[in-house]
């Protein structure tokens, strides 16, 4: 589809999803606010058929707290399927979490990066309908086509402002995702992105990737503190190899993040962003990984080896 066409959300859409997707929604991380472990799935991790209702009924009878959707790679997702998952969610006590999908801010060409941000702005009206918590930014990727000076420059006073800016207009929030050395020399620590988002504004905020974290940070707690208020997601994973939590032993430690999630009140969403241990290979050398009936004992497994951690920081 054309995902520039702004009629699937203008003429009474918006106005519509609102009133439909009136699923519970965290309180902004402070200090006051008790914190609470929000567990949370990806769309694509729950271990169902590919239908909204089997899926969020999976998630709130499982004791997940808010589920995390995908963009699209233009948005496709977000725009095709907003209304359909945002009727499903209707009533329930789960939260939409992010939206995540790629996107990147570095090109050389200002056309190019022009075209990112007016990609991206009928999904956050979209996103602001459904009361998602924001969209999942990574401003960089490896090689970006400009200078780092430049392009901070250019993402704190022009594209990623403009992306705020319609994000707060809309009820909602870009959300900065910093990465790790391999995958981008910009913006690698929690930090960094809580200055972005405070330089930035209203409607930006940042969020914490375990996985991330274990190669940049020195401290989980610290870059939590770090965040404070400004923290809106959090992703997880073994820490060894991006697994199911609790697949890498000992490694897999997280009670110092999840006390500095205890300390700053943190009520959003801890999402996984993991994939499968494979059970063995096949003929071809090829993994085999669980099945969705295997899939859930697994998640089972993990939810309650989190809590425990939870509870112990």
């Amino acid at each position: 589809m054309d995902i520039s066409r702004s009629g699937f959300i203008l003429g009474g859409f918006a106005a519509s999803l609102a009133g439909a997707a009136k699923g519970a929604s965290p309180c902004c991380p402070a200090p006051a606010c008790q914190a609470r472990l929000n567990l949370c799935l990806q769309w694509g991790s729950i271990p169902t058929a590919d239908d909204f209702n089997a899926k969020l009924d999976y998630m709130e009878q499982n004791g997940y707290g808010a589920v995390e959707i995908p963009t699209g790679k233009k948005g496709e997702w977000v725009l095709e399927k907003g209304e359909a998952f945002a009727k499903a969610m209707k009533g329930r006590k789960l939260f939409c979490a992010t939206a995540c999908g790629p996107s990147r801010f570095d090109y050389a060409d200002a056309r190019d990066n022009d075209a990112e941000v007016a990609k991206f702005m009928p999904v956050l009206e979209v996103l602001g309908a459904i009361k998602s918590v924001g969209l999942i930014i990574c401003p960089a990727r490896s090689k970006p086509e400009v200078g780092l000076k430049e392009l901070r420059e250019d993402f704190v006073t022009n594209t990623g402002k403009r992306l705020a800016e319609k994000a707060a207009k809309c009820g909602t929030a870009i959300i900065l995702e910093p990465l790790q050395r391999k995958e981008t020399p910009f913006l690698r620590q929690v930090s960094d992105g809580a200055k972005m988002a405070q330089e930035i504004g209203p409607g930006c905020k940042v969020m914490a990737d375990f996985w991330h974290m274990t190669w940049e940070e020195a401290n989980d707690r610290a870059a939590m503190l770090a965040a404070g208020p400004l923290l809106a997601h959090v992703h997880i994973a073994s820490r060894r190899n991006r697994k199911i939590p609790g697949s890498d032993g000992a490694a897999d430690d997280y009670r110092l993040g999840f006390q500095g999630l205890k300390e700053i009140g943190y009520r959003g969403a801890v999402s996984l962003e993991a994939g499968w241990v494979p059970k063995g290979k096949d003929a071809k050398g090829k993994p085999i990984f669980p099945d969705a009936a295997e899939r859930h004992q697994i998640l089972t497994r993990m939810c309650a080896f989190l809590r425990e951690q939870w509870e112990e920081a």
